[in-house]
């Protein structure tokens, strides 16, 4: 065997290491639309507005009512707090449509109209709630009862911030009016 020799191939085997690796993934993502949420945006700069502004001020007016005019011990009193209690909710559901951008899902309702006419009550009830507050508080009637059990003069404090409250409805209406009238001419 001395003299055989070696038939198989040789094979160099030359190892290199790549320190460098690129790599690119493409994905396709095919969506489809629910039609929920569509059209739908979030709308923070309306409160940089002044009807956005006075909406807020009409909030923070109702809370320090509902804290002066509690407890309702009187009928008045009651209905003071019945009349901040539903402004107070209906001024929030605008905020959240407002806030949501609510109004383009259903741009075929009057919301301009709709709004007006809600402050426009919410302005008469106010004036209501707010003078029989004061009226009757002062009343001499209740006067008495109220100063002894020391609801008086939390009682005027509420209706005075009633009344700062119809202010801010009121030039919520002049805006919202103004606002109403130009898109009515457009029409």
């Amino acid at each position: 065997m001395a003299g055989e020799v070696n038939v198989l191939p040789q094979v160099q085997q030359k190892e290199t290491q790549s320190t460098t690796h690129s790599a690119a993934v493409t994905a396709t993502v095919k969506t489809e639309s629910t039609g929920v949420g569509e059209g739908l945006k979030l709308n923070p700069g309306y409160f940089r507005t002044v009807p956005g502004i006075l909406k807020l001020v009409q909030v923070v007016i109702a809370i320090i009512c509902f804290g002066c005019g509690s407890p309702a011990v009187t009928d008045f009193s009651r209905f003071f707090l019945f009349v901040v209690s539903i402004c107070f909710i209906v001024t929030i559901l605008l905020i959240f449509i407002y806030f949501f951008g609510l109004k383009a899902l259903l741009p075929s309702l009057p919301w301009l109209f709709s709004e007006m006419v809600y402050t426009a009550i919410a302005v008469v009830l106010y004036i209501i709630g707010a003078i029989v507050e004061l009226a009757m508080t002062g009343d001499s009637k209740y006067t008495y009862a109220l100063k002894m059990h020391r609801f008086y003069n939390q009682y005027i404090a509420a209706g005075v911030f009633g009344l700062f409250n119809i202010v801010a409805y009121g030039a919520g209406l002049a805006f919202i009016f103004k606002d109403w009238r130009e898109s009515r001419q457009v029409s």
